[in-house]
């Protein structure tokens, strides 16, 4: 049944990643060079990469090489999801709409059920460690340009 959850669950973030697209806000006018949102938009591709991998490798014959090849192809897709998760925790914004629409969309993922990397580690190794450092380094450095 786990493996169900996350197929809906990575279905349910394209889709919230296809319609945030649409918000034609002066806040997303204002942030667009800051580089948080360019990680947003490179973690939401992943993970809809990631699901379409695993609905390939679901509807692959069992026991052939189109689904061993689908499988690491699956694999390679978690793997890059993993790797744009981290730069999303280590990308530091630029612009207070950046710091928010980080925090929002690492809230949207968790409330959808999904996990982030290594979110089971207290202290520096963890990935939501490493989130809050970088929010508070990027508020700092604001606070310092106003």
């Amino acid at each position: 049944m786990k493996p169900v959850t996350r197929r809906l669950g990575l279905f349910i973030m394209a889709g919230a990643a296809a319609a945030s697209t649409l918000n034609g806000s002066a806040e997303a006018a204002e942030a667009s060079t800051d580089p948080a949102l360019a990680a947003i938009a490179k973690h939401r591709q992943a993970a809809a990469d990631h699901l379409a991998a695993i609905i390939a490798t679901d509807f692959t014959e069992r026991r052939t090489d189109a689904f061993y090849d689908a499988e690491d192809h699956q694999s390679a897709c978690c793997h890059a999801e993993m790797d744009a998760a981290w730069d999303l925790a280590t990308i530091v914004p630029t612009t207070l709409a950046g710091v928010a629409a980080v925090l929002r969309y690492v809230n949207q993922i968790e409330d959808q059920g999904e996990e982030w990397p290594d979110s089971d580690l207290i202290g520096r190794d963890g990935w939501h460690y490493q989130l809050r450092q970088t929010a508070a380094r990027a508020l700092e450095a604001l606070r310092e340009v106003v």
